[in-house]
């Protein structure tokens, strides 16, 4: 059960900025993927108008924190232009468990299964290993949708951004019904398609951190 007190405690505005300047300033790659995954979540849940377990607030603090384990994957590994050797995938997939941790006693520590499941799949594969696929609520599968249609819409070191409109359209359709099913699927695939058109996020998280935090929350 969420403790709704804690959440409302961990969603002040200083927080929120204590948590992009610590992204901010461990990588930039990662600092502007949280904003876009945050962005994306929060818009899904303002223009859905549909019940994720979240309010529009407590999403966007969610898609920041949900890669905080990166905070303890090396740079090397981060920012690497080519495939990821096993070894390298090993420490990658520990990420959400080392940021589930590392909010465990905080404020933040009512984020923290979405931290843990945002690689886990509804078929019960993904990342980390062991855990049921039952374990995924609405909560979490709104998170890791963010953060799967943020990473094909984001240049990464290895690859360019999907901009061809067709095949970001296959792409958000498959995410959508991946974590979710009939009017909850065609409401996020007609809320972010939306946004893409308006070209939302295209700046998203391209500024340099000034300190004054993105002011969603």
């Amino acid at each position: 059960m969420i403790d709704k007190k804690a959440l409302n405690i961990a969603l002040e505005n200083n927080s929120l900025i204590l948590v992009q300047k610590c992204l901010h300033a461990r990588n930039l790659h990662l600092y502007r993927h949280s904003v876009l995954t945050a962005e994306i979540a929060w818009d899904i849940v303002v223009g859905t108008n549909c019940d994720f377990g979240f309010s529009s607030s407590q999403a966007y603090m969610a898609g920041m924190l949900h890669d905080v384990g990166k905070l303890f994957v090396q740079d090397r590994i981060l920012d690497k232009r080519h495939p990821l050797t096993e070894r390298e995938w090993e420490i990658m997939e520990k990420h959400p468990a080392w940021g589930h941790d590392y909010v465990r006693g905080t404020i933040f520590e009512p984020f923290g299964d979405v931290i843990l499941h945002h690689h886990k799949l509804p078929d019960g594969s993904g990342y980390p290993k062991g855990l049921a696929s039952e374990v995924l609520d609405n909560r979490d599968r709104l998170i890791a949708a963010a953060d799967k249609i943020a990473a094909f819409l984001e240049d990464r070191p290895y690859r360019r951004r999907v901009s061809n409109q067709d095949l970001i359209y296959q792409e958000v359709r498959a995410v959508a019904e991946l974590y979710f099913e009939g009017e909850k699927a065609e409401a996020i695939i007609s809320t972010v398609m939306g946004a893409i058109a308006m070209e939302r996020w295209t700046s998203t998280g391209k500024e340099q951190f000034s300190g004054t935090g993105r002011g969603r929350p």
